[in-house]
């Protein structure tokens, strides 16, 4: 199961690589600078919930946008559609289905909001009372 899991890993860092920084694109500049905000918002939306309580709201705000985005936008990101606009290439970002990204969305949101109404149990502030 471990030997599975690390060759998911590996496959699925190779493929987000590839088509973070594809070779063969128009606007490599500005396709590399999106997906570099769009690495930097995945980033923030697995290591958010682990902020401070008084930034909670704006990771909130966040994946509450991010998540009305995919209804809006029929399960895509808006990065990724802009992504495809300049570079003329339509490229799925994710190694994971949509759906499942979309659940694990929900449940940062809703542990984000737990945290918020009870900071007492925020994962910050238990590192921070351990420290």
């Amino acid at each position: 199961m471990l030997k599975d899991n690390l060759e998911f890993i590996e496959k699925c860092s190779k493929y987000s690589f590839n088509t973070i920084f594809p070779k063969d694109i128009k606007n490599k500049k500005t396709v590399y600078t999106i997906n570099i905000i769009h690495v930097i918002g995945v980033l923030y939306i697995q290591l958010g919930i682990l902020f401070p309580v008084w930034t909670l709201k704006y990771y909130i705000l966040y994946c509450a946008f991010l998540l009305i985005t995919y209804i809006l936008f029929k399960n895509h990101c808006f990065v990724s559609i802009l992504s495809n606009y300049y570079s003329e290439v339509n490229y799925n970002l994710l190694c994971i289905k949509m759906d499942e990204a979309k659940t694990f969305l929900g449940i940062y949101l809703f542990m984000a909001l737990l945290f918020f109404m009870y900071p007492r149990y925020a994962p910050y502030n238990i590192i921070k009372g351990l420290v």
